[in-house]
């Protein structure tokens, strides 16, 4: 396996991310192994990720991606004005392109946006108090060359991680939120962004 793989980068990521140690319970998911796989050795047992529930891990685990038919910068200025038209109060916004400048050094459009509703996220941290690790919300805008992406957590990943229980609910109502602020569903730019959510 070429040392810059993809499939061994993803692998590098999820280990450094804490994915490989086993996070929640039930519906273990193998990693794989090969006599190439760098990460294992012969007296190792392969490591399995535990989700709970029924939860599956696509190539990118708890990430929805959307595609923009908008450019960055009004891609950006269109969440941030959904965000201010809805419940939720921006707390900041990270233009990780603009730090890595003031660094010399060279990264596409990124624009982290972070956000939340204390009503909303305190009864997830109710739930689980690990949760706090991942709120408040967070969306991601980058360009890729001629496209533009926005990438945000899937909430029922983060309730598997995190092992929340009895809030269905409240799940689903965070999910189409999000989904709405990503791709402006149910708002006037409705045709803004095209929904490429990876299913299992």
């Amino acid at each position: 396996m070429s040392e810059n793989s993809p499939d061994r980068r993803r692998r590098q990521l999820m280990k450094a991310a804490g994915l490989l140690a086993g996070v929640g319970s039930s519906a273990a998911v193998a990693t794989g192994s090969s006599d190439a796989d760098e990460s294992t050795t012969a007296n190792e047992t392969p490591t399995t990720t535990e989700n709970s529930g029924d939860y599956c891990l696509p190539e990118n685990p708890g990430l929805v991606t959307v595609e923009s038919d908008q450019s960055f910068d009004d891609t950006v200025t269109a969440i941030k004005q959904r965000i201010e038209a809805s419940p939720l109060t921006l707390m900041t916004t990270v233009d990780h392109a603009a730090n890595a400048d003031s660094a010399d050094l060279d990264l596409p459009p990124t624009t982290l946006l972070i956000f939340g509703n204390p009503e909303i996220g305190t009864q997830l941290m109710q739930a689980s108090r690990t949760v706090a690790i991942d709120l408040p919300q967070k969306m991601l805008v980058w360009a890729e060359e001629e496209t533009v992406h926005v990438t945000y957590n899937d909430p029922q990943y983060l309730a598997a991680r995190h092992d929340i229980e009895g809030k269905d609910d409240l799940l689903q109502q965070v999910s189409m939120a999000l989904e709405s602020l990503a791709t402006g569903s149910g708002s006037e730019d409705e045709d803004g962004a095209s929904k490429s959510k990876q299913e299992c």
